[in-house]
């Protein structure tokens, strides 16, 4: 029997608001968000001075289908912006070409209800916790401020809720992921995924009038003609992704239903968590699943996929460990309470690699004008950069709010500390400067906080970087894309630091949620 529940379960609920939210968004407005809000990655991956000022005021298209139905999109390469993911791997994000990307969020949005059905099919029994566009039930029609409103948050929300409070008519829980999903999209799926495979095969392959080809066609584009992989961090590259799972999620559906499996399956992006009542039936579902995804020339992540007797797995474990050490935030820390906590949650990051606890710490260890809730004097201080700097070391992830909080040390110090912070990352900077290529990342945050605070003067080492990206930073001046007249992509160091601190920019206050 497959899995019958009711409208008003919780889950199924979720779906149905959120296909109705989306459809009620305009054409216009999806637009413009994408090429403004849309553009860059998510907030911690490139410092706030990378923000698009200027994209084309009305909706326009630069390429167009000739009188041949052909369609030839200009061959562009994509700015890469590597991200440490371990000590020897990286995770590359793309900046696509602004006319190019301009062009794909013209065809999602002008075709938008095509692009939410293959979002959001009706026919799967899958239910996906992933909505590339913020969407707010308080504000139906209108796309919300934050771009992760509805992404992990919900996600966490989902599982912490939702999967709970069904758990108890299953016994097993299976985790799954999907093997290295963006780089292996193969971009011809997204046509399969959105008319559907034998359709396309059959003579459409060519047909521009069809989104899913003039999609296809663009992102080869985008990243030199490559058929293979689309980039990491624009939105319109998570809205293909997502149509391309969804598209793996009804065909694992139609499978579950002719094997008679009773279950019930939720996904965010690439991370399924799928309950059943059996060891037998869950191994046969990573196969049903491994086989789905076949259709669409991706894989099953084999070292990621678990299989669960229940309630193990079904709730994060470095939650209840940080709970043990941390039951309630307190007001203030005395040192010793502030470097034995610090310790323990160095000891759960080993235990739970990759979670978010060093994030929960660190919004835990701060008022709400940034201040570290312990005294700091010059006994403490160099010591406490240097815990800092380890934990955004440890989780490259959480550097940028590291260094966000030394900003708001910084401006409330007084000259002899502030001396110490700047010679601190005056020391730092040069020993990244010796592997530039390794440490971009961090060098690039660096080098914003240097010159976002105006400390560029007191920098004893001068650098000269050759990547794109921290000579942009470091140099306050744009070299991302910046011969195309219609798109502003900089905004400039010192003007974006009046406008907004980095902890408004990185949303520190607002981590994972740990209530268990």
């Amino acid at each position: 029997m497959v899995s019958t529940l009711s409208y008003d379960n919780q889950i199924l609920n979720h779906k149905r608001e959120t296909k109705e939210l989306a459809k009620r968004l305009l054409s216009d407005e999806i637009y413009h968000w994408l090429n403004k809000r849309g553009y860059y990655p998510e907030s911690y991956v490139l410092p706030p001075c990378f923000q698009v000022i200027k994209h084309p005021e009305t909706p326009k298209k630069y390429y167009s289908i000739n009188r041949k139905g052909q369609y030839n999109p200009e061959l562009t390469e994509c700015i890469r912006v590597h991200f440490p993911k371990t000590e020897y791997t990286d995770r590359s994000f793309g900046l696509i070409h602004p006319k190019i990307h301009n062009d794909i969020a013209y065809h999602i949005a002008f075709n938008w209800d095509e692009i939410v059905d293959a979002m959001i099919p009706e026919t799967s029994q899958v239910i996906s916790y992933t909505f590339s566009i913020p969407i707010n039930s308080k504000t139906p029609g209108r796309i919300g401020l934050l771009r992760t409103g509805r992404l992990i948050y919900e996600f966490i929300e989902m599982v912490d809720n939702h999967i709970a409070s069904i758990a108890y008519k299953y016994k097993y829980i299976i985790k799954a992921d999907i093997k290295n999903f963006y780089p292996s999209i193969y971009t011809h799926s997204i046509a399969w995924a959105i008319h559907g495979k034998c359709y396309i095969r059959n003579g459409n392959r060519t047909n521009y009038s069809l989104i899913g080809n003039l999609l296809d066609k663009l992102f080869q584009n985008a990243n030199d003609g490559c058929t293979n992989g689309i980039p990491i961090g624009p939105v319109v590259s998570d809205i293909v992704a997502e149509i391309i799972a969804s598209a793996v999620d009804k065909e694992l559906t139609n499978k579950l239903k002719d094997n008679n499996i009773e279950y019930q399956a939720v996904r965010f992006k690439d991370d399924y968590r799928i309950l059943v009542n059996s060891e037998s039936h869950a191994k046969k579902i990573i196969k049903l699943l491994q086989s789905s995804l076949k259709e669409y020339n991706l894989e099953l992540s084999d070292e990621k996929t678990k299989v669960s007797l229940l309630p193990n797995g079904l709730f994060r474990e470095w939650v209840s460990k940080y709970h043990i050490i941390h039951p309630k935030k307190q007001k203030k820390y005395s040192w010793n309470e502030f470097r034995e906590l610090y310790l323990s949650v160095i000891e759960i990051d080993k235990q739970c690699p990759g979670t978010g606890v060093i994030d929960r710490f660190l919004a835990d260890m701060i008022n709400t004008k940034g201040n570290l809730k312990t005294t700091l004097s010059e006994y403490n201080l160099e010591r406490v950069i240097s815990m800092l700097i380890m934990l955004g070391t440890l989780r490259i992830k959480s550097f940028p709010k590291v260094m966000a909080i030394l900003e708001s040390m910084l401006n409330s110090f007084g000259k002899n500390q502030k001396k110490q912070i700047v010679e601190y990352l005056d020391q730092y900077l040069y020993s990244l400067s010796n592997d530039e290529d390794r440490n971009k990342y961090l060098i690039s945050w660096i080098s914003y906080f240097i010159v976002s605070n105006d400390l560029k003067s007191e920098i004893k080492f001068k650098p000269s970087f050759q990547d794109i990206i921290t000579k942009t930073v470091y140099n306050n001046k744009n070299n991302i894309f910046n011969q195309i007249s219609d798109f502003q992509l900089f905004i400039g160091c010192k003007k974006i630091s009046q406008k907004v601190s980095m902890i408004e920019h990185l949303a520190i206050f607002n981590p994972p949620s740990i209530n268990p």
